[in-house]
């Protein structure tokens, strides 16, 4: 298995680690619950240099990220993030990123476990006059999360990161490390107010100790988990995958209709006439899990993608992808072979207040 460059700094804070895309990855340091707790109501950090780090340059980089995703990239404005995800011919989802422009360059992050067949495939579908790198084992990247995140990145940052808005990325000038690459987005996977920091793996120990010194608590992929659950941020493999499209899984406003990327003919049939929806519900008893099937009417209507205890709110939560017809007020999930009840409710199940 693959391992972070602060593989490490987690056995010496005692995490338990465990395989995730590849990569030997701590899962949980204290406890998934309070590590949870703390990204809700003060700040945790996370060491997410698994993903995968991407930079684009060149006059057709833009109409190349038009191609193979679904947002308008091209004109993405200088300091602006954009969600968008790869779709295969068959207009199924390969991968959900994002990606970041900084002057005349794009920087793109991939997830860990599709970071080979992403970077195969950008090669495959790449423009003339563009250029390529693959950044990911030369970059870490930190998750700073929780709504005390601004105030321990002022205490960190030369550059003003309070005043950046959500889904924006800048250059990062910290006030005590140097770094030859480091760069910081208003982006996060938790629900919450945060930053992901893209710097230099010779100085991301560094880092990482100066925001433990501030009081950001080590956090693992359990807690992540959790808490992207709670907020109906998608995961891979899950709510998304090859074989679901982005109309399906509750994407389509991330879709632009007006440029030719790679799945468009696949998913038009899909336009207006999705096949199935993805549902929130609560549990009354038991937890959900991942595949256990979803009945309406005491017919089989599809199946759980994600499902979890929420810390949060004290109750089993959990996502399901089911039949467009489906009716949602009369739905059961079958876990260890036993039907039960099962709430749709809106999403998210969590939204933090501005």
């Amino acid at each position: 298995m693959r391992r972070t460059y602060l593989y490490d700094e987690h056995l010496k804070l005692g995490a338990k680690m465990t395989e995730f895309g590849g990569w030997d990855m701590p899962v949980q340091y204290s406890s998934i619950i309070d590590e949870h707790n703390a990204v809700r109501t003060s700040a945790g950090v996370f060491d997410t240099s698994h993903m995968g780090t991407f930079i684009m340059r060149g006059t057709d980089s833009g109409d190349f990220l038009n191609k193979v995703t679904l947002g308008d990239m091209k004109n993405l404005p200088d300091g602006k993030a954009k969600y968008s995800m790869f779709l295969n011919e068959a207009g199924g989802v390969k991968d959900d990123i994002i990606v970041y422009k900084f002057g005349n360059e794009y920087m793109m992050v991939v997830n860990a476990g599709n970071l080979d067949k992403d970077w195969d495939w950008v090669n495959k579908h790449k423009f003339p006059d563009m250029e390529l790198q693959n950044r990911s084992l030369d970059i870490c990247l930190l998750a700073l999360q929780g709504p005390k995140s601004a105030e321990i990145m002022r205490q960190l940052s030369e550059t003003d990161v309070a005043g950046m808005k959500y889904f924006t990325c800048s250059e990062l000038k910290l006030k005590n490390i140097k770094a030859n690459f480091c760069r910081v987005a208003r982006t996060g996977y938790t629900g919450e107010d945060g930053f992901e920091i893209f710097i230099s793996r010779e100085q991301s120990k560094d880092l990482w100790d100066e925001f433990l010194k501030l009081g950001a608590k080590p956090c693992g992929l359990g807690c992540r988990d959790t808490l992207r659950l709670e907020a109906c941020m998608p995961l891979h493999g899950h709510e998304i995958d090859e074989n679901i499209n982005p109309i399906d899984a509750g994407f389509a406003k991330i879709i632009n209709w007006e440029q030719n990327f790679i799945g468009k003919e696949a998913l038009l049939p899909f336009k207006d006439n999705p096949k199935r929806k993805l549902i929130a519900f609560e549990c009354a008893s038991g937890i959900a899990r991942n595949g256990n099937k979803v009945f309406s009417n005491e017919k089989e209507t599809g199946y759980v993608t994600s499902g979890t205890f929420s810390p949060t709110l004290k109750k089993a939560i959990g996502l399901a992808l089911i039949d467009i017809s489906a009716n949602e007020e009369n739905l059961e999930v079958e876990i260890h072979n036993n039907r039960r009840k099962v709430k749709a409710v809106k999403k998210p199940f969590y939204k933090r207040e501005k």
